[in-house]
């Protein structure tokens, strides 16, 4: 098992649940990589019928809330219980989407759901918080039905590259922004499951920022900053700031421009188990 994200769970859902409220008012880059989750959903959903959904790590409800009308019964699992409050009130909205959704505080790696429970599981930028993909992706295809499929999307090992270099530069002694997995490990870890890949591939985003304040209070308001073991745990210092916004500074485009690349992750994985 590899280390990528840090093991406290607890950790990872207060940070997440502290910034439920402020998620989706910076969480643009997040709904675009939702959306198009959705179009590998909807071609899913054209080889195979899935009228239950399992929505892994929903956050604030975004795919959830777009799925819950299509499908018989939609559970919409988190490990915030934050996350899952502001998804109440999102889905809240549509009257019928109120009677086949439900909600589940839950650790992805420890789902608890019966086996062959649903048809669909869907993940948007949640299963890099999951340290041992291999425990995950055994726990999904626990509970899909043969032929069920796993639709996700993740940050990859390239995200974040140019904040990563500068906090070197700037601290070398510890480690400043979060870890995930290169494609090739992701690879390795379906292949010790039942899962099988139909879909695996990367797509570079590039955010753009006047100035670095304006990409750590994004990731402070997502709950994404830092949650690795190595991460510094007390305040960092006034020079160690200035080192690391003159690194990052280099980086600055010809539009004046501070460019953050998030290393997009899409899968589309089967399940082989037989029933």
């Amino acid at each position: 098992m590899r280390n990528d994200i840090a093991h406290d769970k607890h950790a990872i859902a207060k940070s997440f649940g502290d910034a439920a409220t402020s998620y989706d008012s910076v969480a643009g880059l997040q709904q675009r990589v939702g959306n198009v989750l959705l179009g590998f959903v909807q071609e899913s959903r054209q080889k195979e019928q899935a009228p239950r959904v399992l929505d892994l790590g929903c956050g604030t409800g975004y795919v959830a809330s777009q799925l819950v009308n299509g499908s018989e019964l939609m559970i919409a699992l988190d490990i915030a219980e934050g996350m899952l409050c502001v998804a109440k009130t999102r889905v809240s909205q549509n009257e019928k989407a109120k009677k086949n959704i439900h909600y589940i505080c839950a650790d992805a790696e420890a789902i608890p759901l019966t086996e062959n429970s649903v048809d669909l599981v869907v993940s948007n930028f949640a299963i890099q918080w999951c340290p041992d993909k291999q425990v995950l992706f055994q726990e999904i295809a626990r509970v899909l039905v043969p032929g069920g499929r796993f639709v996700f999307s993740m940050p990859g090992a390239d995200t974040l590259h140019e904040l990563k270099a500068s906090w070197q530069q700037a601290d070398s002694t510890h480690t400043h922004v979060n870890q995930f997995c290169k494609m090739d490990e992701l690879t390795a870890d379906v292949q010790h499951s039942p899962l099988h890949i139909e879909v695996l591939q990367s797509q570079i985003e590039i955010m753009r920022y006047r100035k670095l304040q304006e990409l750590t209070h994004e990731l402070k308001a997502l709950g994404a900053h830092n949650v690795t073991d190595g991460r510094a745990r007390q305040l960092t210092g006034k020079s160690t700031l200035k080192r690391l916004v003159c690194a990052y500074d280099e980086y600055r485009d010809n539009d004046g421009m501070l460019p953050a690349t998030w290393n997009v992750i899409y899968g589309v994985l089967v399940n082989q188990k037989i029933s």
